[in-house]
């Protein structure tokens, strides 16, 4: 009988279970010595760990393009490590890519707050609040910058930039020489360089400013799409032309090279290329309802209503709640002669924005359409209205009739291709 407890016995500890008849205690705690860190907190550590590998998981995605994942791995970061360094500032500038500057200004000072030291995050904060037109606070951030590393050749540069975005041309034009002083050069400082200029009648001096730009960089796109700029206003569009197509040549995906290219295409006359140029435009930037309206125009004065309504009609398919690509598409039927369509376009481009710019067109045109339109079709087109009127509530009817019929620009306003100092752009860490 003794035999066979003692078996027990054993059997019990070996299995990790203690006798019976032995008290269970808990196993001692570290001894803590003065001077020397205490135990780590395991769930603290993982949780910075989990934050340093969605911080990791989200730089590979933007690399590769995948933005929205990455912006959901770098909130999943800062969920779990809100001090972490680096997820706000990228998720800065993803927001600066989707045109979210307000997002992109409250990312980027977040950075600063939890890390006062990173200067490409002061950097692009100042560089927000300018864009902003929060020039006071742009222009001081930038300049306490400016005296804390004086340099950084970047720096002075976005100093450039802010003086120039609050009208402020010589101070903008010390700034970049300041840059420019320092090493390294850059094509980029030459180039907002020589666009102050310009912009302060100093025409020469700012081609030869563009021209080192290219000399420094021949693939700097915005020095050619400025120069162009230079020489069209000059007048010369043959040779505005040419340098709009190096632009492009230097960068495929350019909107500004495109525009250029369709203005002083239309300018010169050339007008079936022009738009074929607004239709390249639009395969790269198919929301660009600009370029629509104006390819839209030209192919109507071409004869081709058949291109002009399809590229109406795309516009459409791409955003049915788009008041512009309606109001356009109501245009394009009207100047084929289908009013009961085109009446039925304009109420829905009135019904999505009644109290915006599109929505007052847009009842201008059906003020026109009903007083231009035959008594045959007269009757139809107001069943059809009272009918959309009780499939669809309205806002109430503002402002005054447009006398005529408005018709979209040929061409849009020529600051549309200035290259403007374009912020620089995070990058990866």
């Amino acid at each position: 009988m003794l035999a066979a407890l003692q078996t027990l016995a054993v059997l019990a500890v070996l299995a990790g279970a203690a006798p019976a008849d032995t008290a269970r205690e808990s196993a001692p705690a570290p001894l803590l010595v003065p001077g020397r860190p205490g135990p780590v907190d395991s769930t603290r550590l993982s949780r910075e760990a989990r934050a340093r590998e969605q911080y990791r998981k989200g730089l590979d995605l933007e690399r590769v393009r995948a933005y929205v994942s990455a912006m959901t791995a770098y909130r999943l970061a800062l969920h779990d490590d809100p001090k972490l360094a680096g997820p706000n500032y990228h998720m800065g500038g993803l927001f600066l890519q989707a045109g979210q500057v307000e997002e992109a200004v409250k990312a980027f000072a977040a950075e600063v707050e939890q890390h006062p030291g990173d200067a490409r995050a002061a950097r692009e904060l100042g560089l927000g609040w300018s864009q902003l037109d929060e020039h006071r606070r742009a222009i001081a951030q930038l300049e306490l910058l400016t005296r804390r590393l004086p340099n950084d050749g970047e720096n002075w540069r976005a100093l450039g930039y802010a003086y120039m975005r609050a009208r402020r041309p010589r101070e903008a034009e010390a700034a970049l020489r300041r840059a420019i002083a320092l090493p390294p050069e850059s094509a980029l400082e030459h180039r907002d360089l020589g666009y102050v200029l310009a912009a302060t009648g100093r025409e020469n001096e700012a081609r030869a400013e563009y021209r080192r730009a290219i000399a420094l960089d021949p693939k700097e796109s915005g020095a050619w799409v400025n120069l162009a700029n230079l020489e069209r206003a000059g007048g010369d569009l043959q040779r505005a032309l040419a340098d709009f197509r190096e632009a492009e040549r230097r960068d495929s995906t350019l909107v500004l090279a495109l525009v250029g290219q369709a203005q002083a295409l239309a300018g010169l006359q050339r007008i079936e290329e022009a738009g074929a140029t607004w239709r390249r435009l639009l395969v790269i930037s198919p929301g660009d309802l600009e370029a629509r309206f104006n390819a839209v125009r030209i192919y109507e004065r071409l004869g081709r209503d058949d291109i002009a309504l399809e590229l109406a009609r795309d516009g459409v398919r791409r955003d049915s709640e788009s008041s512009g690509a309606r109001l356009l598409l109501g245009m394009a039927l009207e100047a084929q002669g289908r009013l009961r369509e085109a009446a039925r376009e304009l109420r829905r481009a009135e019904a999505t924005a009644p109290d915006t710019a599109g929505g007052a067109r847009a009842r201008g045109l059906l003020d026109t359409l009903r007083r231009e339109t035959p008594d045959s079709l007269r009757a139809l087109i107001a069943a059809d209205s009272v009918a959309f009127a009780q499939a669809q509530a309205q806002a109430p009817r503002r402002g005054r009739r447009e006398p005529g019929r408005p018709r979209p620009v040929m061409a849009v306003p020529p600051e549309r291709t200035d290259s403007l100092f374009l912020p620089a752009r995070p990058d990866t860490r």
